[in-house]
């Protein structure tokens, strides 16, 4: 997709030198500051196709928003149904992709959508939509245009992501967010309204929050009993994860964000994995900037089967229709409704993390700031884990069971380092919770999953935390309470906070 040979005639270099995107409330030299972090990723780190995308700026008007679809194996009409119908002046990347790799039924569905949406042959095409929408297709789907080996929907969402930012940056986009989501998706109506109150709220209350990111509630449909199980899953281990006070207690769904355009260069774009992107993805936003969860409005999700990656929603689904009744254990990384036709019933047991890893978790986290008094001396004792695990056993944790992880995680030379580099308590807060980051916090669950607390089913589950009354109503009582509980964290989280403790935070009520 990066060759030569695809530039087009006609079609001008965005000028990265040009200070055209605002962000009120910063001062002159803030703005400078910004635009030179955008303008060096686009010169050294964005994807080659970016220089040769078409200058839509010439009308003078400008797009408000800006959406990136990466489209893979979907249906014909796809794109219509994602959109909602109150869109307005709206920018649509549509990236339809495969990869060299990919079988080639998949492939040819691919570019049965790309010819439905156009009938050129070139690497991008501009189409009128509705209401000032346009949508911008690009080919990386056809032969000679297709993705690297192993750079699935990473890679489609940086094309996207980048080609969204030089228009931000050329000020052909009124506002600096890049808003993400997928092609199996129905976004709700005001989906963008949601950017716009945030901005405003910062004008109204300026803080040192800074958002990153912005992560959409969901729901999946059809429901039915696997589905229900899955999405269980990941309400669970969200919501134990704030109950542990983990800086990452959000989602890392890709069709679910919205990313500051500065702060995406700061991390210089999505990884180019084939799955999982959104997952690294945040947990850098997360070091850069706070990750605001809303409360509305819901996006919903399709919850069919799929193979287009190997884990996430519709592999999960495809796994569990494939059980016969043997147990599977969910990992982290990503409705009183009778089961359909479609969608029988899940017989067997499906398994979640026992819910003292996250009572271990929590303690964990909660003497990170004592470890900011230990003894100089100790710190600076370069005794594989010898010294800190002595000033463990000084204290409350002698027995912890998690220290033995810790340890093989560097945890010793961590603290070493941090207490180099950190001058007061916030700093040394925000270098520990930038080390033992979502990775590393998942590490952590596995290690006394494998260890020490078996993964149990959701019955279990519902024993371990005194929620008979909602086992007794079935699944979709347990995940609606913790949905609730979702709605109850607040709406701002990540290790910036650190230096942000004493600051009220912004309420969920503005949203």
């Amino acid at each position: 997709y990066s060759k030569p040979s695809y530039s087009k005639p006609g079609h001008s270099k965005p000028s990265h030198s040009k200070p055209s995107h605002s962000n009120q409330g910063h001062s002159n030299q803030g703005h400078s500051n910004q635009n030179r972090i955008i303008q060096r990723y686009l010169n050294q780190y964005a994807e080659p196709l970016v220089h040769q995308v078409p200058d839509i700026t010439t009308t003078g008007d400008r797009f408000q928003h800006v959406l990136v679809i990466p489209a893979y194996d979907e249906t014909v009409g796809c794109i219509e149904r994602v959109l909602p119908s109150d869109i307005r002046h709206t920018l649509v990347i549509v990236v339809v992709n495969a990869a060299v790799d990919c079988d080639r039924s998949s492939i040819e569905r691919t570019q049965q959508l790309l010819h439905s949406l156009t009938t050129t042959n070139d690497l991008f095409t501009l189409i009128a939509h509705t209401t000032g929408t346009t949508l911008l297709v690009v080919d990386c789907c056809t032969e000679g245009r297709q993705l690297p080996i192993k750079q699935g929907v990473g890679l489609a969402r940086k094309i996207g992501g980048d080609i969204a930012l030089a228009y931000i940056d050329q000020g052909a986009i009124a506002t600096d967010w890049i808003h993400y989501t997928d092609a199996d998706v129905v976004l709700p109506q005001d989906f963008f309204a949601c950017v716009d109150t945030l901005q405003q709220t910062q004008q109204d209350e300026p803080s040192n929050t800074d958002p990153a990111v912005i992560l959409y509630p969901f729901q999946h449909h059809p429901p039915h009993d696997h589905i229900l199980l899955y999405e269980l899953s990941l309400r669970y281990y969200v919501t134990q994860l704030a109950q542990a006070r983990s800086p990452y207690a959000f989602h890392t769904i890709g069709s679910l964000m919205s990313i500051n355009a500065l702060h995406y260069a700061k991390v210089r774009g999505f990884p180019k994995r084939k799955a999982a992107e959104d997952f690294y993805m945040l947990n850098k936003l997360a070091k850069t900037g706070s990750v605001v969860r809303l409360l509305q409005p819901v996006v919903t999700l399709d919850s069919r089967c799929s193979h287009r990656v190997p884990f996430g929603t519709g592999a999960m689904m495809t796994r569990l229709a494939n059980t016969k009744g043997e147990a599977h254990a969910f990992s982290a990384s990503h409705t009183s409704v009778p089961p359909s036709s479609n969608y029988p019933s899940a017989p067997h047991p499906c398994l979640l993390y026992h819910p003292a890893i996250f009572a271990h978790l929590g303690d964990w986290l909660a003497c990170i700031d004592e470890l900011w008094s230990i003894e100089p001396c100790l710190s600076d004792k370069g005794t594989d884990g010898k010294a800190i695990a002595q000033w463990f056993a000084q204290r409350q944790w002698s027995d912890a069971i998690w220290i033995p992880c810790l340890l093989a995680m560097g945890l010793e030379k961590t603290i070493q380092q941090a207490h180099r580099q950190c001058r007061d308590l916030a700093h040394f807060r925000f270098f520990m919770w930038t080390w033992f980051d979502a990775f590393r916090t998942l590490k952590f669950v596995h290690y006394l999953r494998d260890h020490h607390y078996p993964p149990i089913d959701a019955e279990a589950l519902s024993m371990e935390l005194g929620l008979l009354d909602h086992r007794l109503q079935g699944l979709k009582s347990m995940n609606d309470y913790f949905q609730k509980q979702e709605q109850t964290l607040t709406l701002s989280v990540g290790p910036t906070l650190a230096f942000n403790q004493n600051h009220k935070s912004i309420q969920n009520s503005h949203f």
